[in-house]
This record gives C-alpha cells, structure tokens and sequence, in this order.
C-alpha cells in the first residue's frame, strides 16, 4: 500500500515529491500486488501536465542528462533543498531532476524507457505496470467516500 503524486485511468503513475521512489519501485516490483491510495486531486488524464516527473541521477552527470532530456522536449530543474543550502540529495547520495514535459506524458512505458536509458540516470518516478488497483478518497457531503476506479487496459 503506497501513495502517488499522480495516477492515470490505465493506473501508470508518477512517484517521488519525496525524492524516495527509486526504493519505493524496488518494493513495488517485488509485492504481489500494489494498492495505491489517493484523493481525488491526484487523478489525471495524462501524467505530468503539472506534476514534474522526479529523475534520480548520479551529482557528476547531471548537467549532462538535463541537456539530453532537454532534446527529449523535456523541461529540467534540479530540485533544490528547503531547509538547507544547494540540491536535495537521496539516500543513495544522488541528485533529482524534476522535468516537465511539453503536453504531458503520453506513452508512460516509452518514456520510462528512454529516460533509464540515459548515461547517469539511477531511475525516474514513473510507475508502469505495477499497480493493481487505486483507491480513491474524497469528501461528499460533509462525509468521507472511498471508491475504486475501474482500470483502462
């Protein structure tokens, strides 16, 4: 049982505003099933319209992935600390990339590909073909609801 920061109608997801989805992928492709539990802000039609798609890179190699995302169409910041001077660092002592590209993303599988496949990326936040369901809460009438969407295969 786990959150995400976005979900979409076949269940593809983006995690990692917490910077921790590189480990949060290795427990989901080890569970028997995976139960993402959201409220209904966090359902879109397509992924990363809005929401930045958290690449983990290794620190020497990141200018260099950002430029190659950059021809991907794909809008890079490095995420940057709150309560401290200079970038967030991961627990595998790795930088993020939040990117942002230009319609969203449309092929979720693709895109995950290419983005690994870049030279000094660890992983990035899409979740594909893991989850098996979404629970979904929101508040109707003063009362709390939760329902379960019907999956687009």
């Amino acid at each position: 049982i786990d959150g995400a920061d976005e979900v979409n109608p076949y269940f593809q997801l983006i995690k990692g505003g917490g910077a921790c989805h590189v480990r949060e992928k290795l427990v989901a492709d080890k569970a028997n099933k995976l139960l993402i539990v959201v409220d209904e802000t966090k359902l879109v039609t397509t992924l990363n319209q809005s929401f930045p798609l958290p690449v983990e890179v290794i620190p020497s190699a990141w200018k260099q992935v950002k430029d190659t995302i950059k021809e991907m169409k794909g809008n890079c910041i490095l995420r940057m600390a709150e309560k401290k001077a200079g970038p967030v660092v991961t627990d595998q002592g790795n930088l993020i990339l939040d990117v942002l590209f230009e319609g969203g993303i449309k092929n979720p599988q693709e895109v995950e590909s290419l983005i690994n496949n870049i030279p000094g990326v660890l992983e990035n936040g899409l979740f594909v073909n893991l989850t098996h369901k979404v629970l979904v809460g929101k508040i109707e009438n003063n009362l709390p609801i939760v329902f379960s969407p019907q999956k687009i295969c």
